[in-house]
């Protein structure tokens, strides 16, 4: 398949997927950073419904300071959500109870996903999960020696946790659409070869292409991990280092706390 045929034929894949996921909403929100894969979603959100963000992140992090000027470019309003210390400790012990985890790095990239479901007036919430995975966003697997393996392993890992917020969702009358894993996006991608995701040049290559022709301003932006770009790591990892504890111990700890 050559290089600008793929790009439609992802294209058109990712299209259909966000048919299917809005139905016949008029109205829906995305988890959005002004990064590739949210400016992707916005972007074939738009042209079905109408669209707005909604962003979670720690005062002064760089999603707080960016993603309102990415949004003029995107075309959208987004809303910014500033988690405080106290609100930060509430989405910790959340991530946990959904996930079923105490691991701190998945606790952390879905706290902004739990964020903009809560804070959203629409009953669908749009998400970049699994773009990643899919398409080699991130720097392991330019190290990796296998690293269509190492996305394989990861995409199940987001798959899972896709239905633990979906789940959530519904109990809060809710709806979360994930485009990038639908079913159709996901045998589209693994049919891409790995060098038109990964190789010296960069990463999430073919995704990037697509980038250009929906959200130029975005295509080229370095990947920023959420839990990195709307600022909960290094939150939780100065709260835990208040404690005097390691990251990995502070976590369970603060979930036993807020539970007594």
């Amino acid at each position: 398949m050559g290089a600008m045929k793929d790009v439609e034929a992802l294209l058109s894949v990712l299209r259909s997927s966000m048919k299917r996921i809005v139905g016949e909403e008029e109205a829906v929100a995305v988890a959005y950073s002004g990064g590739l894969d949210s400016s992707i979603v916005v972007a074939l959100a738009k042209e079905l419904a109408n669209t707005g963000g909604y962003t979670c992140a720690i005062p002064g992090s760089f999603d707080d300071k960016h993603a309102t000027e990415a949004a003029q470019h995107d075309g959208i309003e987004t809303r910014t959500i500033h988690l405080t210390d106290a609100g930060l400790v509430k989405y910790v012990v959340r991530s946990a109870t959904v996930l079923g985890t105490v691991n701190p790095v998945a606790i952390s990239y879905t706290i902004p996903l739990l964020c903009a479901l809560d804070s959203c007036d629409e009953k669908l919430l749009l998400a970049g999960s699994g773009a990643d995975e899919l398409f080699g966003g991130y720097a392991k697997y330019e190290a990796s020696s296998d690293p269509e393996a190492s996305m394989s392993s990861d995409l199940v890992k987001t798959l899972a946790e896709a239905q633990l917020l979906q789940a959530e969702a519904s109990r809060l009358g809710k709806r979360m659409g994930f485009p990038f894993i639908d079913e159709a996006v996901i045998m589209t991608a693994l049919g891409v070869p790995v060098e038109r995701k990964v190789d010296i040049s960069g990463r999430k290559l073919i995704l990037r292409e697509v980038g250009r022709v929906l959200s130029p301003h975005s295509a080229d932006k370095p990947k920023k991990a959420a839990q990195y770009s709307s600022g909960v790591m290094k939150e939780m990892e100065r709260l835990a280092k208040a404690d005097r504890l390691d990251l990995h111990d502070w976590t369970p700890a603060i979930i036993s706390r807020q539970s007594h």
